[in-house]
């Protein structure tokens, strides 16, 4: 059994927002255990914390040993401020990660980032800027600008997760965007499914938690 808990944070930023989210705690919370805190699709299309795939990886993570945290960004839910076009909801980030660092049994040389969606697109985007991330896993990754250079000097585990049918994450653009990148690097189409994973949400969280459970 898993236990879920309802809890507040601030982003990380001048003026710092307070956030909401919830902390997925694998049982037997007696020993270290590593972190990943999840990013969640587009605030302006009905993205949140409560999106079934979000949830389905959180509680995957929780059920490989992972401590997760999914939460959401300003402006959505109860977390305070307004959208920020993705440049704010990195400093949302940063907080989730500093909250989750701060738990006690989390241990602070195993945190992750999972994104899906426009929270993929967030997360390539943040995690070569802080050193303490030791994987990510993004799925369908949504980026306003498709072309930017990312990752290129990124040397640990990363996964990248689409489905064959997605038009908003295109297939070829992915193979494209990952083909670069230096190893360790995992990329994993789906086939039979698009951007929304409906119906598939319990095994795209399977392959993310098996990733993460094995990312070292």
């Amino acid at each position: 059994m898993v236990f879920a808990q309802h809890v507040t944070f601030h982003s990380r930023e001048g003026y710092p927002l307070q956030l909401e989210g919830v902390l997925h705690w694998p049982a037997g919370r007696g020993e270290e255990r590593p972190g990943a805190i999840l990013c969640h699709p587009h605030p302006l299309y009905g993205g949140s914390m409560e999106v079934p795939l979000v949830v389905a990886m959180a509680e995957e993570l929780a059920q490989q040993g992972i401590v997760a945290l999914r939460f959401n960004f300003r402006g959505v839910g109860r977390s305070q401020g307004t959208y920020a076009g993705g440049e704010g909801e990195m400093a949302d980030a940063a907080g989730a990660l500093d909250f989750l660092e701060s738990q006690a049994k989390v241990d602070r040389e195993k945190l992750y980032l999972v994104g899906y969606s426009f929270g993929a697109g967030v997360g390539l985007r943040y995690v070569e800027s802080d050193p303490r991330l030791a994987a990510v896993a993004v799925v369908a990754p949504y980026l306003e600008n498709p072309g930017q250079s990312l990752l290129k000097g990124y040397t640990k585990p990363k996964l990248f997760l689409a489905g064959e049918g997605d038009t908003i994450c295109p297939t070829e653009w992915l193979r494209a965007f990952v083909a670069p990148l230096p190893e360790p690097k995992t990329l994993h189409i789906l086939p039979g499914t698009d951007h929304f994973f409906w119906g598939r949400e319990r095994e795209v969280a399977r392959i993310v938690g098996e990733f993460l459970a094995n990312a070292g």
